[in-house]
């Protein structure tokens, strides 16, 4: 959902490339998307998402999946500003029965800042826009020490004055802590799974492309479909959660409804 929730944003920020005032406008959306039970599984389970954009004076709000953010500074090009975020953890019904004997895992709640800088406009036509992002929380549960990190690159165009398509080249890392809790496998989950032991740390998690397609069907409303791919990386990958049990392979979808305003 992390990717999820940064094409949201990349949305809200892009909405606007195909309307001739150029103020993004306000708006709200809500869907149902499929994505892995557990970090490195292979079984997929539906969820609710929702998303929002308003404006308030100089703040902008905007709702992305299981956070919010607020936007600061908006000006050449550049947003800053500050982010929450829920990350899930693993319990004990993952739809993998071997999996489902190893320790719970807790889930976290990421506060930190962003940044977003619009790097290039009219490359392929007059209207189509690159954005880079990047950022950085920790856990203030204190349940995961660490930074939690991300960054993405989004190509965003209009595919005509109502439909909108962006791809985004996402990657993001996370502490020693999470990597341990998420994808480790200590002496008395081995005995409870069979699994080996196996020691996970830090580092780059994932890479991943995610595409999403926007096409407005009136004036104030469209449907939205997203689809993304991520690879797991380095000890994520290598760890016998993922190579036994799941897939390195990350595959999520989705599919929802929004109203501008």
């Amino acid at each position: 959902m992390l990717r999820l929730a940064a094409l949201l944003a990349v949305f809200a920020a892009s909405s606007a490339i195909a309307q001739e005032d150029g103020d993004a406008p306000n708006f709200v959306a809500a869907g149902v998307a499929a994505i892995p039970e557990s970090p490195g599984a292979d079984s997929h389970r539906f969820i609710p998402f929702a998303a929002g954009r308003v404006r308030l004076d100089r703040v902008v709000l905007q709702v992305e999946g299981p956070g919010i953010s607020a936007g600061f500074i908006d000006q050449n090009g550049i947003e800053a500003g500050a982010y929450i975020r829920y990350y899930g953890g693993r319990d004990d019904d993952t739809g993998d029965v071997i999996v489902d004997r190893l320790p719970e895992a807790d889930s976290a709640i990421v506060t930190g800042g962003f940044v977003r800088y619009l790097a290039a406009e009219g490359l392929l036509n007059a209207y189509d826009r690159v954005y880079f992002s990047g950022r950085l929380g920790m856990d203030v549960t204190r349940e995961y020490s660490g930074v939690f990190w991300s960054g993405s690159a989004a190509y965003a165009t209009p595919l005509s004055r109502t439909t909108l398509f962006i791809a985004n080249l996402s990657v993001s890392g996370s502490p020693d802590d999470y990597a341990d809790a998420l994808f480790s496998v200590t002496a008395n989950g081995s005995a409870a799974s069979g699994l080996p032991v196996y020691t996970a740390q830090s580092g780059i998690q994932d890479i991943g492309l995610t595409l999403f397609l926007d096409q407005q069907v009136t004036d104030d409303w469209s449907l939205t479909g997203i689809f993304g791919a991520s690879r797991l990386q380095g000890d994520y990958a290598d760890s016998p959660i993922v190579t036994i049990r799941g897939d390195d392979m990350q595959y999520f979808a989705g599919l929802g409804i929004g109203r501008r305003f």
